[in-house]
């Protein structure tokens, strides 16, 4: 099971990420890097991250998307 999450800026609310925490994998959308810096330091009570994508979708703007795949711990 993998669930797939795209909060607005403001990232997840702590309840969210604590119902997220009980998935096997979570693919993880962002387009503000602070609160997924945020989000990540729960998430990693629970999950490692497996791999991480940056996507340039407005070029010449500071703007990126993030995507990031996490498993839970073994």
């Amino acid at each position: 099971e993998t669930i797939f999450v795209d909060p607005p800026r403001s990232g997840l609310d702590e309840e969210t990420v604590k119902m997220v925490q009980a998935y096997p994998r979570i693919l993880y959308i962002s387009c503000n890097p602070q609160t997924l810096s945020n989000n990540l330091q729960t998430l990693a009570e629970t999950h490692d991250v497996t791999r991480l994508a940056l996507f340039d979708q407005f070029p010449y703007t500071h703007h990126m998307e993030c995507g990031v795949l996490l498993t839970r711990k073994a």
